[in-house]
C-alpha cells in the first residue's frame, strides 16, 4: 500500500517566492452573462499577495472582457505555505477550486496523492505546438511528471548575481565568473571586513546549480539517488570553506541576503531574480548596484529556476475544465506573459515574449533585469518525484546543520542520502 507523504513548503516557498510580498485587497470585475445564463466560473487559489496578486487580478479581468463564456475568480490564500495548507484541506473535504498555483517541484506528489489531474489535451489541441515549442524548455520540463504534462508555466524566477558596484571600485576588482575566481577576492575583502560572497538562509541553490554544472541531479525521477556523489560533497565544500574562512556568510534567521547586501556587507549576493524590486526598494539611492549570472563551475553555467506553476485540480467539470484550458492558453500569449513580467519582475515564460519589442524595451529601461534572461539557455528544473517536499524539508534540516553545528559535507550528505532513499521507498 501506498503511504501517503505529508507536504511541506516551508522551504520551497522561499525557493518560489524569492522576496517578500505586500498585502492588498483583491478586486473581481464582473463578466457578461451567457445567453444560458450565468457565465462558468473558474476559481483559482493563488499564494501572492499585493502588486503581484493585482497584475494577476487585471489579466483575469482583461480575459473576462475578452468573452463571455468564463468568468476566472481569483482568490488569495495570502502566501504559498497558508495556500498549501488550504489545498490539502480542501482536497479531503472535496471543495477544492478548480485551478490553483504549485510549486513545479510539488506536481509529483500531488498526483501522488490524487489532488491534480493531467492536462495531456491542453497541450495537444488547446496549445499549438509552436506555442508548446516556444516555452523555454527548463520551463517545460517542469511541467511533467514522468512522460503527462500536469501544469503549465507562469511565475518563473532563476538565481542571479547582485553586484556592489562601489566595493568593485574601491578595492580595484571585477565581477568574478568562476566559484574560483569569488573565493579570491574574498581574501581581498575580508580584511576589511567584507564578505565576498552573501547568501540567503541556506546555500542549498547555489549547490544543485553546481552539480547541474557537473552533470550530477541529486535524485533522479527514477529514484536513484546522489545526493551524497563525490562530486556533490566536493561542491558543497567549496562554499562551507569560505564560511569557514570567512568570506562568505549566510542570512541565517534574516532568511535573505538583500538588506546585507545593500548596506555593503558583502561584494556579491546570490539570490533570486524575484528579489529584484525588494532590492530596488530597499537599496540606498546612492548605491551602485548591478546584477550578472552566477558563476561557473567546473567550466560551466547552470542556474534553477524557481516559482509557480498553474494546475487544474480533480473534481473540476469538463466545462470547468475547458475555460481553464482557456485561460491558460490566454496566460501564455507572449503579449500577456510579457506584462506579468513587467509588472512583477519574473521573466517570460515564452521565447517570443522575450524577443518582443516590448519586453526588449523594457530590459533597456531595466538593464538588471538582463540578467536572469541571459541566465535563461543555462536554466534547469529539478527533477520532481514523489516525496518530492518531504526530501526537500530534510535537505533544509541538512544545509542548516552544515552551517550551524558544523556539520561537515560528507556527514550531513550521506545522511541525506539514506534518508532520501527512504522516503522514496516508502512512497512506492
Amino acid at each position: 500500500m501506498k503511504k501517503k507523504s505529508v507536504i511541506s513548503i516551508i522551504v520551497v516557498a522561499i525557493l518560489a517566492i524569492g522576496a517578500v510580498v505586500y498585502v492588498g485587497s483583491n478586486h473581481s470585475k464582473t463578466t457578461p452573462v451567457t445567453a444560458s445564463g450565468q457565465p462558468i466560473k473558474i476559481t483559482l487559489w493563488t499564494g501572492i499577495t499585493g502588486n503581484y496578486q493585482k497584475s494577476l487580478q487585471n489579466l483575469a479581468n482583461s480575459f473576462n472582457s475578452s468573452q463571455k463564456k468564463y468568468q476566472v475568480v481569483l482568490t488569495s490564500q495570502t502566501n504559498y505555505q497558508t495556500l498549501n495548507q488550504k489545498i490539502l484541506a480542501a482536497a479531503k473535504s472535496g471543495t477544492l477550486p478548480v485551478m490553483g498555483m504549485a510549486t513545479y517541484t510539488s506536481l509529483a506528489d500531488y498526483k501522488h496523492n490524487g489532488f491534480i489531474q493531467n492536462i495531456n489535451d491542453f497541450y495537444k489541441t488547446t496549445l499549438s505546438s509552436n506555442q508548446k515549442n516556444d516555452l523555454y524548455p527548463s520551463f517545460l520540463s517542469g511541467t511533467k511528471v514522468g512522460s503527462d504534462f500536469y501544469s503549465i508555466p507562469f511565475s518563473k524566477s532563476l538565481r542571479i548575481m547582485y553586484v556592489n558596484n562601489d566595493i568593485l571600485k574601491k578595492y580595484n576588482l571585477t565581477v568574478p565568473t568562476t566559484w574560483e575566481e569569488m573565493a579570491k577576492e574574498g581574501q581581498i575583502l575580508k580584511s576589511h571586513g567584507i564578505y565576498a560572497y552573501g547568501f540567503d538562509a541556506s546555500f542549498q541553490s547555489e549547490w544543485e546549480g553546481m552539480l547541474h554544472a557537473a552533470g550530477i541531479n541529486p535524485v533522479s525521477a527514477s529514484g536513484q539517488v546522489d545526493v551524497n556523489n563525490p562530486k556533490a560533497i566536493e561542491a558543497a565544500k567549496v562554499i562551507l570553506d569560505m564560511v569557514k574562512d570567512h568570506t562568505a556568510k549566510s542570512a541565517g534567521s534574516d532568511i535573505f541576503w538583500t538588506k546585507n547586501f545593500v548596506n555593503g556587507k558583502s561584494a556579491f549576493y546570490i539570490g533570486s531574480s524575484a528579489g529584484l524590486s525588494i532590492t530596488t526598494m530597499q537599496a540606498p539611492k546612492n548605491l551602485n548596484w548591478s546584477t550578472t549570472q552566477v558563476p561557473s563551475y567546473q567550466g560551466s553555467n547552470a542556474t534553477e529556476v524557481a516559482g509557480n506553476d498553474l494546475v487544474v485540480f480533480k473534481g473540476a467539470t469538463l466545462e470547468q475544465k475547458a475555460g481553464a484550458y482557456s485561460f491558460m492558453k490566454y496566460l501564455l500569449e507572449p503579449q500577456n506573459t510579457t506584462t506579468w513580467a513587467k509588472d512583477t519582475g519574473y521573466v517570460p515564460v515564452d521565447q517570443s515574449a522575450v524577443k518582443s519589442d516590448a519586453y526588449q524595451a523594457y530590459l533597456h529601461t531595466n538593464p538588471r533585469a538582463v540578467a536572469a534572461v541571459n541566465a535563461l539557455p543555462n536554466s534547469f528544473s529539478q527533477t520532481s518525484f514523489v516525496g518530492f517536499n518531504q526530501y526537500y524539508t530534510m535537505a533544509g534540516q541538512t544545509f542548516n546543520n552544515m552551517l550551524t553545528t558544523h556539520v561537515s559535507a560528507e556527514t550531513a550528505l550521506n545522511k541525506l542520502a539514506n534518508q532520501t532513499k527512504q522516503i522514496i521507498s516508502n512512497n512506492k
